[in-house]
């Protein structure tokens, strides 16, 4: 029998992390991941947390690293480069730069997943059919929801964060950055789980591997089986 494999983006970290009751050991497990989001992404080689001081990483870096929760599973995906810098700036305090990140990759996923889902999906909207990427989200949001692959409750926080991020974009203050920043960052990756992150009610993960409950879903087929291999035993 065949065996399938996904390629995927893996974010192994905090899992085993969050499961430890040492609040010490806990922290200083956090602090050594920290460190290397401080490694130059552009050195040509590959660091240890031992080669970063101590002293660069502060008790917040600490704090975000460990409050956020990006999804363990993801498709592979032509953003990857924008997502990954959600993590990094966040962690690092650089509170703009990650709520940017964030709302950016919120809106390519929405568009993306409108886009390609409609051929296969009921109902059309008219209004949306065969039209490309758009900067406003409700329309795609409504659409998701109808389909069945956003859950309502996400949907109404992603309404509400497009203010904030009409907000950013234009001329509003700065004053709630740090907390606005932080509710971009949870919805982005609540909204990557729901679609690219093998969602539960598509996947389950048993016997060491991730399993498909429904190859033939929409979602599943559009996003998921581009992204595997299979061996032949």
């Amino acid at each position: 029998m065949p065996k399938i494999f996904f390629n995927l983006n893996l974010n192994a970290t905090r899992g085993g992390i969050k499961s430890v009751d040492d609040v010490a050991f806990k922290r200083a497990e956090a602090a050594k991941h920290v460190k290397l989001f401080l490694a130059p992404k552009d050195s040509g080689r590959g660091f240890s947390d031992s080669e970063i001081p101590e002293e660069l990483v502060s008790e917040g870096m600490v704090n975000r690293f460990l409050e956020i929760d990006p999804p363990v599973f993801r498709v592979i995906a032509e953003y990857d480069v924008i997502f990954n810098e959600i993590e990094r700036t966040y962690v690092l305090g650089s509170f703009f730069s990650a709520l940017s990140a964030a709302v950016v990759t919120i809106e390519r996923i929405l568009n993306t997943a409108r886009i390609e889902l409609h051929p296969y999906v009921t109902p059309k909207f008219k209004e949306l059919w065969e039209k490309g990427p758009t900067n406003e989200w409700r329309p795609n949001i409504r659409a998701l929801v109808k389909w069945g692959y956003l859950s309502p409750a996400l949907a109404n926080e992603l309404n509400a964060l497009y203010e904030v991020r009409c907000k950013y974009l234009h001329t509003g203050n700065l004053e709630m950055l740090p907390a606005d920043s932080k509710r971009a960052v949870h919805a982005a990756y609540d909204l990557s789980k729901e679609i690219f992150g093998f969602p539960p009610k598509l996947f389950t993960l048993a016997d060491g591997g991730l399993n498909c409950l429904n190859w033939n879903d929409p979602l599943v087929q559009v996003f998921y089986r581009p992204h595997i291999t299979i061996q032949e035993e």
